[in-house]
């Protein structure tokens, strides 16, 4: 597979200091028609599932269409599975998110995998989690959608070998692994490796740089090879988007505007911006 047909877009996630029409104004002065949606309540408040009326939906709807911007996935959770307090909510705001997803024309939704477990008790935490993502899943399904989860630190699926057992464990065909080269470089993981391990349990991708454990790094700025990633993804036949998914810990539009044409240019030896 080439992979020049690999899709870019860009996510909301860069905002996360700006409101949304601002994060979508931004994104598609640039050129980019492929969108990831943050919706974290307590984190990137660009949209909230559950509180959102079906007049703000149809609001998010139009606003997206005059805007000529398409939904890859909803980058969505509040709380986290694996905290007994939280799990009812969590997975409220799961399956809020997918009925969003599928109204909004996405294929899926991305969401955290769950808690990070006390040293050794990873595999007892994750028989509980993948028991709710496995519902989730097949919540998924029934939509005609896909559940990814996220490859993150501090959380339950941090390395590669927590992905392969979590997806074992889960055992869905609804519910994969969304890709983070940041994540994985702060793991002193490769991210190439990673992707190939995965193979098809890859449905989704991010794009950020990394310098060790900073995590916040434009792409091209850090260590993560591009390039590699993105050979191992056609080696692997993916085919949906990879979203450049840029972080800070206080930017607003201004300063995060030449850092996203400096990623999107950097990465159009590998992806096609669309």
């Amino acid at each position: 597979m080439d992979t020049k047909k690999v899709p870019l877009g860009a996510s909301t996630l860069g905002f996360r200091h700006d409101p949304l029409d601002v994060a979508l104004d931004e994104i598609a002065a640039q050129g980019f028609h492929l969108i990831d949606i943050a919706m974290y309540p307590s984190y990137r408040p660009h949209f909230h599932a559950l509180a959102a009326s079906a007049d703000n939906k149809r609001a998010l709807a139009a606003d997206l269409e005059r805007r000529e911007l398409k939904i890859a996935a909803l980058n969505a959770s509040d709380g986290l599975l694996g905290r007994p307090r939280q799990r009812e909510h969590a997975m409220a705001y799961a399956r809020a998110s997918l009925r969003l997803a599928r109204d909004l024309g996405a294929y899926g939704v991305t969401m955290q995998s769950g808690v990070e477990p006390p040293p050794g008790q990873w595999l007892s935490v994750a028989r509980g989690v993948a028991n709710d993502l496995r519902a989730l899943g097949d919540d998924a399904a029934n939509l005609g959608l896909e559940l990814t989860l996220e490859l993150h630190k501090s959380m339950l699926m941090a390395r590669q070998r927590e992905a392969l057992d979590l997806m074992a464990l889960v055992d869905h065909p609804a519910v994969g692994v969304t890709l983070g080269p940041s994540h994985a470089t702060y793991a002193g993981e490769n991210v190439a490796t990673i992707a190939r391990a995965l193979d098809s349990l890859v449905k989704h991708v991010h794009l950020r740089d990394a310098r060790g454990q900073d995590i916040m790094v434009v792409p091209g700025d850090g260590e993560v090879d591009f390039a590699e990633l993105a050979a191992a993804l056609g080696e692997i036949g993916y085919d949906r988007a990879a979203v450049i998914e840029l972080e800070y810990a206080a930017a607003r539009a201004p300063d995060v505007r030449p850092d996203l044409a400096w990623a999107k240019a950097f990465l159009s030896d590998q992806f096609v911006a669309v």
